[in-house]
């Protein structure tokens, strides 16, 4: 299908009910109602579609779906039966493969009010900065979306910088991952506007030691965007490698909330509408990785004194939370 399409659809539902919609073709809803028409076993989970601009919404499951009529058309590539050959190395392979869940961490209320509004001010207000987002040997299909990469060095990019830094062995041992010694450490400024996205993938690369990844999101009340969730992929782990599944849990992106995450992980930014098409109403978010030392610095604490002190940040009174639990 080509970009920038607005494609009509008409769904017929089960019950003799229908419902009429206009969708971007790169809308996940869209995914979402056809995925289910096309499923042998219908999925049920819910499905909202946007009407009068955003104004209302239509709800139903998934598993309601009957027929669609779209204009223009949408084709759906359909599966061919596997040859039995390849199904048998397929499963063979399979069998010594380990699904293993996403891990990551969810934050609310990372700063406090009056730091939350300053980043808040500071992103809106400096629209004339951003440039578009790149990515090394990727086409723009891959990623779209509005970065200043200058940021960290800024004052609010330290502020966000030395918290995680005192954070960091707390949140090592909450993910299950080793704590190392820090060296670098990377901030951008990101802003996702209607349409523009982060497909599938992981943060880390062989001239890319990162650690943790850490999302700081924010946007203005009430929020003037749908859509620009964080998706975790499970992770296939097979003969020292790994690849993403196709299950995926989803994190809203919800003002003021981190979320943690080792670099490996494989996840995307879903893409983002934003009806009334003003740059203060862009999903904005902070993002910070930590990285590998190459040696380590014996002279290097890493928040170690804050612990030893008792000044625990309220949000880790508690470190008995798994991956993938919101604190």
């Amino acid at each position: 299908m080509s970009a920038g399409r607005d494609i009509r659809l008409r769904i017929q539902l089960a019950g003799g009910h229908s419902c009429e919609a206009t969708l971007p073709e790169d809308a996940p809803e869209l995914r979402a109602l056809y995925a289910a028409l096309a499923a042998p076993t219908p999925a049920d989970e819910l499905v909202q579609l946007p009407l009068d601009g955003g104004q209302s919404a239509c709800s139903f499951r998934a598993s309601q779906v009957v027929s669609i009529v779209s204009e223009p058309p949408v084709l759906v590539q359909p599966h061919t039966a596997e040859p039995a050959a390849n199904l048998e190395q397929r499963q063979e392979s399979a069998a010594h493969s380990r699904l293993r869940r996403a891990r990551y961490l969810v934050i609310d209320d990372f700063l406090c009010p009056a730091e939350h509004q300053d980043m808040l001010l500071l992103a809106t207000a400096s629209e004339g900065n951003f440039t578009a987002g790149t990515v090394a040997g990727e086409h723009s299909e891959h990623r779209q979306n509005l970065v200043i990469a200058s940021f960290g060095e800024s004052a609010h990019a330290k502020l966000i910088q030395n918290r995680l830094l005192i954070w960091y062995p707390v949140l090592a041992k909450s993910l299950g991952v080793p704590v190392v010694a820090v060296g670098v450490v990377e901030s951008q400024l990101t802003a996702a506007r209607s349409r523009q996205f982060y497909k599938r993938h992981a943060d880390v690369g062989p001239d890319c030691p990162r650690e943790l990844s850490c999302i700081y999101y924010m946007h203005r009340q009430p929020r003037g965007f749908a859509g620009g969730e964080l998706r975790f992929y499970d992770c296939v782990e097979q003969g020292g490698h790994s690849r993403p599944a196709d299950t995926f849990e989803v994190v809203d992106a919800v003002s003021n909330r981190l979320v943690v995450f080792p670099s490996g992980e494989f996840h995307e930014a879903t893409p983002v509408r934003c009806p009334s098409g003003e740059f203060a109403d862009s999903r904005f978010a902070i993002t910070t990785w930590l990285h590998r030392a190459a040696r380590p610095d014996a002279e290097a604490r890493f928040g170690w004194g804050h612990f030893c002190c008792g000044g625990v940040a309220p949000q880790f009174a508690s470190t008995e939370g798994a991956a993938g639990s919101v604190w």
